[in-house]
């Protein structure tokens, strides 16, 4: 196992992640690591379409609670799926290792039970990103970042 191998909680909030990255970071004394918005995402890919509504919205954020690495983000992780409470947590593993999260992710694809959400593969944040959803309900999202190095 790779000494950057980390688990992270992701919060969907529905519309409301800069209310809860506010809280956090009132309440836990959170680091905002990173904050990408709708907008952001929209200059580096055409296909998102922004509205007045949404342009502000959080596409991804990263806060540090101590030890730990939140992400917070609006959208659930399966988008055909209708946002309500139990289907807005996952896990993000993540690490520096290429191999180790391909490595993962093949593993897991072995099982029958697991649900492929989005396969993995190359996009424009990472060079491997995948979302399954374990035989638990739990989705899980692989990802290659190697910011963690």
């Amino acid at each position: 196992m790779s000494t950057t191998l980390e688990v992270a909680i992701f919060l969907s909030m529905n519309g409301k992640a800069k209310e809860a990255i506010h809280f956090y970071k009132n309440h836990f004394n959170a680091e905002e690591l990173l904050l990408v918005t709708y907008q952001d995402i929209a200059k580096r890919d055409s296909s998102i379409q922004l509205t007045d509504e949404n342009k502000n919205y959080i596409s991804h954020s990263v806060l540090s609670i101590g030890r730990t690495k939140v992400m917070i983000a609006e959208d659930t992780m399966n988008i055909s799926e209708k946002y309500t409470v139990g289907n807005n947590t996952s896990l993000c593993i993540q690490s520096a290792d290429l191999e180790e999260i391909e490595q993962f992710y093949n593993s897991l694809i072995t099982d029958n039970r697991v649900k492929i959400i989005v396969p993995l593969s190359n996009n424009m944040f990472s060079k491997a990103y995948g979302i399954i959803e374990d035989p638990f309900g739990i989705q899980i999202q692989l990802m290659f970042d190697d910011r963690l190095q």
